[in-house]
Order: structure tokens, then C-alpha cells, then sequence
């Protein structure tokens, strides 16, 4: 059926946040006021709404109980899952504050009953799309300094062997065009910090939801290295269970990008922007 094209937007909550330049798993949100941002906060590491937030997506299912996660030699354990979205050369999803969204891929209705966990496979690299006022001048890591800064069109990766992408962002005197950076993620933490191949947020947005991030190699087993990162995938456990009758006729969501991006100090006045997690609350009626 149509409409259960969107149960796929519940899973938005499982998009990974990025942990370089801080050691915390969760920023406070940034402030504004009058609509800027204040300098001193982001320095200090802060959590903001991006304008656009894009990733691959491959699988995705609704659980009744809490999957079994991957091991090194075991794929993840989806037997009370029930699979909602399948494309197997991976569907773009683009989403902004309050907007829908329409991957191209095969969407299945969900057997009836009451589901508290989701599950994605996705792709490592992602995009993020930002423009935004400062309180005070800083330094784009990839050009220009000013107020206005934003991400610039580009693409890096967040490592521990290398570190992380110092090309992120751009400033001027006056407002940006943002472009659309694409990072590929082979670490959580700081490139100072152990390799960390399993991410947990708790609260996100204030609720109970709770995000781990999990990544895999080509046979969807646990990395053993950090070379061996092939995708991304999330179990999600949702904020309010989600129940699937007969008697359901409509799926509706809404967005929140609250905590979508990180802003943290690239050194000196340099601004840092990375990914962070972002929610969508969904309600079958």
C-alpha cells in the first residue's frame, strides 16, 4: 500500500552522530538569539538543525523485542523484525525539517502487531547541508572568515588512522550558499580516541529514544578493523512503541533536526561542522 512508503521515515531516528573534536556522546543544543548563534558555544561543541540531511539507504525493518546485534563472525539477528523497505543498490533519502520523503525501492506492509525497535543497513558516507549566523567572526576550514559560515560543497572522512576532514565549512562577511559535504564515517570519537566501532545515544530530542550505531564489514558482520568498514547500520529503540492493525489507514511523522549537526571548534576561530543524530516521530492512525 502507498502509505506505508512512510514507515520508512520512523527509522530516521538511527542516522548516526559524528563524536570528533569532543569526547561527549551528546552536545547541549545551540542557542540563539534573534536566530544567531552564539561563538563561545560552538567552540565549546553544541548541537544544531542543518538545513539538509542526506544518506543511502539499503534494509530497513520494524522489531517487536530488540535485535541481536552483529558479532565478527554473525550478521545481525532479525527474527522478530519484520523487513518494510528493501533496495539493494541503496535509495537516497533527503530530508529536511517537516518534509517528506520517497525513496525509490520495495516497500512492504509490516504484519499487525506492536513494534519497539527499528533497524536500518546504510551507507557510511552521508551529507549534510548548512548555512547560519555567528555572534562573532570565525574561520572556515576550507575558506573565508566572517558572521556568516555554512558547509561548503566537498566530501572527507572521519578516521582514527587519519583523523578527521578539515575541509568542511567556509565563512564570509556576508550570508553563504551552503553546499552539500559528504562524510564518510570509519570511527566514532575523536581521531584522538580508541577506534570505536559501536555508538550509543541516549534521550535524543529529550525523549527515551535511544540510537546505536553499528559498523559493518561486506558480509554485514561486526568490523574487526578499521579497514574493514563497509556500511553503517542502526537499531533505533523507539521513543512510543508503534502498533499495526487491520484497522490502520494512515501513517504520518514529522521531523526533528534539533540535534542534526554538530558545530564544534576546528582550532582557533576555525569552525568544525560534522553530522549529528536527528528524530522522526511517527503515528499510525
Amino acid at each position: 500500500m502507498k502509505i506505508f512508503r512512510n514507515l520508512l521515515l520512523i527509522l530516521a531516528t538511527i542516522f548516526i552522530f559524528e563524536l570528533s573534536f569532543t569526547n561527549e556522546a551528546k552536545a547541549a543544543a545551540c542557542s540563539t538569539t534573534s536566530g544567531v548563534l552564539s561563538e563561545a558555544e560552538i567552540k565549546s561543541g553544541c548541537e544544531y538543525t542543518p538545513d539538509l540531511y542526506e544518506i543511502v539507504i539499503y534494509k530497513m525493518y520494524l522489531c517487536t523485542s530488540s535485535p541481536t546485534l552483529p558479532t565478527v563472525t554473525a550478521t545481525v539477528d532479525l527474527t522478530n523484525c519484520s523487513q518494510v523497505f528493501n533496495n539493494a543498490s541503496g535509495a537516497t533519502a533527503s530530508v529536511s525539517q517537516n518534509a517528506d520523503v520517497a525513496l525509490t525501492g520495495t516497500y512492504t506492509k509490516p504484519a499487525n502487531g506492536t513494534y519497539t525497535h527499528g533497524y536500518a543497513v546504510m551507507n557510511n558516507s552521508f551529507g549534510i547541508t548548512a548555512s547560519f549566523q555567528i555572534d562573532g567572526s570565525m574561520d572556515g576550514l576550507s575558506s573565508g572568515s566572517g558572521v556568516f559560515c555554512g558547509t561548503v560543497a566537498g566530501s572527507g572522512s572521519h578516521t582514527k588512522g587519519s583523523g578527521s576532514h578539515t575541509n568542511n565549512s567556509v565563512c564570509s562577511s556576508s550570508a553563504v550558499t551552503a553546499g552539500k559535504f559528504t562524510e564518510t564515517l570509519t570511527h566514532f570519537g575523536g581521531s584522538g580516541d580508541s577506534w570505536t566501532r559501536i555508538a550509543t545515544a541516549t534521550n535524543i530530542n529529550n525523549t527515551s529514544a535511544e540510537i546505536k550505531g553499528i559498523l559493518v564489514d561486506t558480509n554485514g558482520h561486526l568490523a574487526a578493523n578499521e579497514g574493514e568498514v563497509d556500511k553503517l547500520e542502526g537499531m533505533v529503540t523507539f521513543a512510543d512503541s508503534i502498533t499495526i492493525t487491520d484497522a490502520t489507514t494512515s501513517l504520518t511523522m514529522s521531523f526533528n533536526l534539533g540535534e542534526g549537526m554538530s558545530l564544534n571548534s576546528g582550532g582557533g576561530d576555525a569552525i568544525h561542522i560534522g553530522s549529528g543524530p536527528f528524530q522522526a516521530i511517527f503515528v499510525a492512525n
